[in-house]
């Protein structure tokens, strides 16, 4: 068997994404023989606590009133696999759709690292998805419901750069 990737913890052959084994990140990189990151630009995806980036750092993100860019905030549970199943879909974004990296951020924070959304948010199995811009919540989605938050996406991304 193949095993989990770092793209996603279903194996293969249970894949929440609907990918067809062939298709799976894990049987690509063991076909390629390299790692998911040889086959991906740098890493956008950035998680609170990890490499200096802590709450406060998240919180100021997408408190700016300034910023247009859109803000992906992936509220997760550490024990939840559809939790993390999005993370390949935010990787194609960033390859498939210009300058996705100014254009949009995408954070996850563990549901508990976060006082409000440990209220919020039941802990329960479904992952769930916060939409910012200009410091304001434009929109929330409930579960891998992966055609509303692409939507969302696609409908709330500032406009690429004019050139000069």
């Amino acid at each position: 068997g193949f095993g989990a990737c770092a793209a996603c913890t279903h194996l293969p052959v249970s894949c929440a994404l609907g990918r067809a084994p062939a298709l799976h990140p894990a049987v690509l990189v063991a076909r390629s023989g390299r790692s998911v990151d040889a086959m991906a630009p740098k890493e956008m995806i950035k998680r609170v606590g990890e490499n200096g980036f802590d709450l406060d750092a998240f919180q100021k993100l997408f408190a700016d009133e300034a910023d247009d860019r859109l803000h992906i905030v992936d509220v997760f549970s550490e024990w939840c696999g559809p939790c993390v199943s999005m993370v390949p879909q935010f990787k194609s974004m960033q390859v498939n759709i210009d300058q996705f990296e100014d254009r949009a951020t995408v954070t996850q924070v563990e549901r508990t690292a976060h006082a409000e959304f440990a209220d919020r948010f039941p802990q329960t199995s479904k992952p769930r998805f916060l939409f910012f811009q200009k410091g304001q919540e434009l929109h929330y989605v409930e579960g891998l419901i992966a055609p509303e938050i692409i939507k969302t996406i696609e409908e709330n991304l500032p406009a690429l750069p004019e050139d000069e």
